[in-house]
């Protein structure tokens, strides 16, 4: 589905949102639960893009919903995979999950099949990436993660849960104030669209912004 300025949310995705993001620059954000590599890579051949075309990956940070299908999608699309410099040591299991979603890759294995470890994972910090994209460290959620911004834009993973714009649930949080500190940067930006990993694409009106925002107080 086409939501603005080039950027698909991909339809039937199980797990967090992916997002492709098409024109001078292509990149996938985020890869789903294990085992949806299939759908996402059906759904770039169905808009006439070569996978191989895709300059990255991005993942937003280290949840099974987010990285689940990250290694065989780098591997079919020859491209690199990257994550903040903070999250690399979760997503390659060097450190545990904060919290109880640190089970949920045993819990889901059932259902979704083991997840499988990316080794070779490009650091980002706070910089600009694949032309105009700025990546913006919002940690909280989890220590090292981002979101990704572009002419009022915002690619936002798990700061923000779309529809009303709630911020992500206090029981998956490692850092409330961080998280709080986070979506206070996020939302002091020029904002017309919030892309979340979970609940619709948001129109960024002055109404949902304002709710928000007398939240973060």
């Amino acid at each position: 589905m086409l939501v603005t300025d080039g950027i698909h949310l991909i339809d039937g995705v199980k797990g967090a949102h992916v997002y492709v993001v098409t024109g001078l620059h292509t990149f996938l954000v985020d890869s789903g639960m294990p085992g949806q590599e299939d759908r996402i890579l059906k759904y770039l051949n169905s808009i006439g893009l070569d996978p191989t075309a895709a300059e990255g990956i991005i993942l937003t940070h280290y949840d099974i919903d987010h990285v689940g299908s990250a290694v065989i999608l780098q591997k079919t699309m020859k491209c690199p995979l990257y994550a903040h410099s903070l999250e690399i040591p979760f997503i390659n299991g060097q450190l545990k999950r904060h919290g109880i979603k640190r089970w949920l890759p045993l819990l889901t294995r059932p259902i979704y099949g083991k997840l499988t470890i990316p080794e070779n994972i490009c650091s980002l910090k706070d910089q600009k990436l694949f032309g105009e994209w700025e990546i913006i460290p919002t940690p909280g959620h989890t220590p090292g993660h981002i979101v990704l911004y572009r002419n009022g834009v915002a690619i936002v993973g798990d700061l923000f849960q779309g529809g009303e714009l709630r911020l992500a649930p206090k029981f998956f949080t490692w850092d409330k104030e961080k998280l709080i500190e986070s979506a206070r940067t996020i939302t002091s930006r020029p904002l017309r669209w919030i892309l979340p990993g979970h609940g619709p694409a948001t129109p960024a009106s002055s109404h949902w912004l304002d709710n928000l925002q007398r939240t973060l107080k």
